[in-house]
């Protein structure tokens, strides 16, 4: 198992977003129309026509943000949440392609220590996590016990 850690990670988040229409698309192209490299992306499941998704960032690409947060804002009146100042968890294992319940383990460990979760992502054998900054050092330390 590996663990990566990346710090000053933003979340942006949209929530109760129209189906119908293009706002996760028009969010992800002003995003890039600015130069914004974005890191984790992750959507809800639709309930009632409704869904949320949302993006990581560096902290230092929060003033192009905010600009393009202004015009999504002014385009479809739907306002993120921002949250800045977090630390992005990787953790890596073979272990999740061939035995079922890492990630069980993972998330009792982040729930064990009271670690405010933020956005997650995962993959074939990877889980991404953002935490508060508060949380990251305790969460990294949990985390690493896994495999020992």
């Amino acid at each position: 198992m590996s663990i990566t850690v990346t710090e000053n990670v933003s979340v942006v988040t949209f929530s109760n977003v129209p189906l119908y229409k293009t706002i996760m698309e028009d969010t992800l192209a002003a995003v890039a129309a600015a130069e914004i490299n974005i890191d984790m992306i992750s959507m809800t499941a639709p309930t009632s026509e409704r869904f949320g998704f949302g993006f990581t960032l560096s902290d230092d690409d929060m003033g192009r943000l905010l600009t393009v947060a202004k015009e999504l804002s002014d385009k479809h009146a739907i306002k993120p949440m921002i949250n800045s100042g977090n630390r992005k968890i990787l953790i890596k294992t073979a272990e999740m392609e061939h035995q079922a319940g890492f990630a069980a383990k993972v998330f009792a460990v982040l729930n064990r220590i009271d670690a405010m979760i933020l956005l997650v992502t995962t993959g074939v054998d990877e889980i991404s996590v953002v935490v508060r900054e508060s949380d990251a050092d305790t969460a990294v330390t949990e985390l690493e016990a896994l495999v020992k």
